[in-house]
């Protein structure tokens, strides 16, 4: 068994490294569109400490989630583009807003219905379920470090999350074949995206567009120091979140990682609107981030109880019942608003998939829409962990 946190590390981080060229390889990416990287990235380890390769329990675990997570929040949001989200309007950010309300009153209906099936700290696990159906992993990952969640209250969160998200895109992009949509101009101008080599990427290839005046994608180098200058920039915000935190009040389950998780992603967002954010829009910053997420993935899934997964199907009972909510809101408001049936698709993909998928199924309704899908889903990272923590506490007074 591995134990020294040194070699455990190592190991893990060469898990990693090996799951992210298996997803951008030829033969092999196939598996990665079926069952995503980040569920990899929890399963591998969660069988390995089953089998006795290494602990479930280690040093290194508890230092992942006290100090590289308030870092990866740094990184992954430092980057936000709010003034393109601005530009979107009023009409697309609104039904953003009411596709993340389906997600909550959703997952609170859902508690209250199946609450006799779950088990007593499910209000924990649909609170971080929102976060991600809101957001992405990372905000569920936040919600989970915020709520201080127990490991065993993760697993059937990942399998549900992954299940019904994919199975929800599946829907969109069927119902997007039967109506024989993905329109654009008749001269080719704009091109369907590309599937991103890497999962988590805060933004992924967009079309490119001409005289038509979708944004044109614009090509980067990467930039090594501007990922060292983010780093060092999310670092520190991560130490002064958390000794603001300490000297801030707690109060049920609002307490100190609450507080540190609430302040890097308010001082973050912020720090966004500044000339600083450029640095977190580079690729190098990006991937840097989104290694330190997959790599906090496997450690949760490394500290995770097999025998957790057993209450999956009462988690997939409420997701399915929350997703339902949300798409017969979604649904309403468009028809109220007379929204066209792509854009209801994007919204609700940037809701319950994020950055990578939301882009790929709006491109399949008008490839217009894609870098729409993209904007939207990056909101869905900036507000999802906020949301996240409102489900939580809603489901609490439930309880």
């Amino acid at each position: 068994m591995i134990q020294h946190p040194i070699s455990l590390a190592l190991v893990l981080l060469s898990l990693v490294w090996l799951l992210r060229r298996l997803e951008a390889g030829p033969r092999t990416a196939t598996i990665f569109r079926i069952l995503p990287l980040p569920f990899w990235c929890y399963a591998i380890p969660m069988l390995g400490t089953a089998a006795g390769w290494w602990p479930s329990a280690s040093p290194l675990y508890g230092w992942c989630s006290a100090q590289l997570l308030p870092v990866c929040l740094g990184l992954l949001l430092l980057g936000t583009d709010a003034l393109g989200i601005l530009r979107l309007g009023r009409h697309a950010i609104g039904l953003m807003a009411v596709g993340s309300f389906g997600i909550v009153a959703g997952m609170v209906i859902a508690y209250r219905v199946w609450r006799a099936y779950l088990p007593p700290n499910a209000w924990q696990g649909l609170g971080a379920l929102a976060g991600s159906w809101t957001g992405g992993s990372m905000n569920l990952l936040a919600v989970k470090e915020a709520l201080g969640i127990a490991d065993a209250v993760v697993a059937p969160v990942i399998v549900t999350d992954t299940i019904i998200a994919y199975g929800w895109m599946a829907l969109l992009l069927a119902r997007a074949r039967s109506q024989g949509l993905a329109s654009g101009p008749a001269d080719g101008s704009c091109r369907e995206p590309t599937p991103p080599s890497s999962w988590g990427s805060h933004r992924p290839p967009i079309p490119h567009c001409g005289a038509a005046g979708a944004p044109a994608r614009v090509t980067r180098r990467p930039g090594p120091r501007s990922a060292i200058g983010a780093l060092m920039i999310a670092l520190f915000i991560s130490w002064g979140a958390q000794a603001i935190s300490q000297r801030l009040p707690t109060w049920a389950a609002l307490t100190t990682a609450t507080w540190t998780v609430l302040v890097v992603t308010t001082g973050v967002v912020l720090l966004s609107l500044t000339p600083v954010g450029r640095l977190g829009r580079e690729p190098a910053t990006e991937g840097v981030g989104t290694f330190c997420l997959l790599v906090l993935l496997t450690t949760i899934g490394a500290r995770a109880d097999l025998r957790a997964v057993g209450h999956a199907p009462a988690y997939l009972a409420a997701g399915a019942t929350a997703v339902a909510i949300h798409g017969l809101v979604l649904a309403l408001v468009g028809w109220w608003r007379k929204a066209p049936l792509g854009l209801l698709a994007t919204v609700s993909q940037a809701n319950v998939g994020g950055v990578v998928s939301a882009p790929l199924v709006a491109a399949a309704y008008d490839r217009g829409l894609a870098p729409i899908g993209l904007l939207l889903a990056v909101l869905g990272n900036v507000w999802g962990t906020y949301l996240g923590l409102l489900t939580a506490a809603l489901c609490l007074v439930l309880r």
